[in-house]
């Protein structure tokens, strides 16, 4: 049974041209690597306090910020991701 990854992105809305552009990048690594995974927007501020974050996006890999307002690495990836 292959392990499951929750990735949360905080965003200040859906909409926003950098939370697509970042989500897209990790689908694009996801399936590249064929890394099982469920990927969240969240857009609740309350969300924002509990992560103690204003830096948006925000990724969150398996409860761990793993990026505050850019792209991680594909090396920041694979060492927060289970395969």
């Amino acid at each position: 049974m292959e392990a499951k990854n929750n990735i949360t992105v905080l965003s200040p809305g859906k909409g926003c041209w950098k939370t697509k552009k970042i989500i897209g990048y990790i689908e694009r690594f996801l399936s590249k690597y064929r890394i099982k995974s469920e990927i969240t927007v969240e857009t609740d501020i309350k969300q924002f306090f509990k992560y103690r974050t204003w830096i948006l996006p925000t990724i969150i890999i398996n409860g761990k910020i793993v990026a505050r307002g850019y792209k991680p690495s594909e090396k920041k990836l694979f060492e927060t991701l289970k395969k």
